[in-house]
């Protein structure tokens, strides 16, 4: 007897925090310190323990978390996200699935919410969020739709 007992016609093109495709790219492991845990495809910084841990949003960005399989609904809980303690894949260097709150274009700036570590399209226009110099959007995405995102540098700049 099959254990899943319904089929989609059709599979998602991408999720957040997926890899896009094969290009090179640099990821690393930090363990998350937020208690409420880190969702996929957002922006995270260095933690108490700089060597070993990352929380979300912050000031000192170590990337953008990757989706892996074996986090998705851990325990059957259905939690789509790494939970406090749990060891984090995050990308400082290649292509990855983001939402893009407020659409993007080729070549449009990433910045993201300090608070929070929600990524999105342009400058870093308001207080607490960050421009991430060294990356920008790779595809077209209207508000709310997923987009491919290339990371090269994790340098940041403030907003006004």
């Amino acid at each position: 007897m099959s254990a899943q007992t319904s089929y989609d016609r059709s599979i998602q093109r991408a999720v957040a925090g997926l890899i896009y495709a094969l290009f090179p790219s640099s990821i690393l492991s930090r363990a998350i310190e937020t208690v409420a845990g880190a969702g996929f495809g957002i922006a995270v910084s260095r933690g108490t323990d700089k060597d070993t841990q990352a929380a979300i949003g912050g000031t000192d960005l170590l990337g953008i978390t990757v989706r892996v399989l074996d986090m998705e609904g851990a325990a059957n809980t259905g939690a789509l996200k790494y939970s406090e303690t749990d060891t984090a894949a995050i990308m400082n260097d290649g292509y990855i699935w983001a939402v893009c709150p407020t659409g993007c274009t080729p070549g449009d700036l990433v910045n993201y919410v300090a608070a929070t570590g929600v990524l999105d399209s342009g400058a870093a226009a308001g207080a607490g969020e960050r421009l991430i110099n060294g990356a920008y959007w790779d595809s077209t995405a209207a508000a709310g739709g997923l987009a491919v995102l290339r990371i090269v540098s994790t340098a940041t700049t403030v907003g006004a």
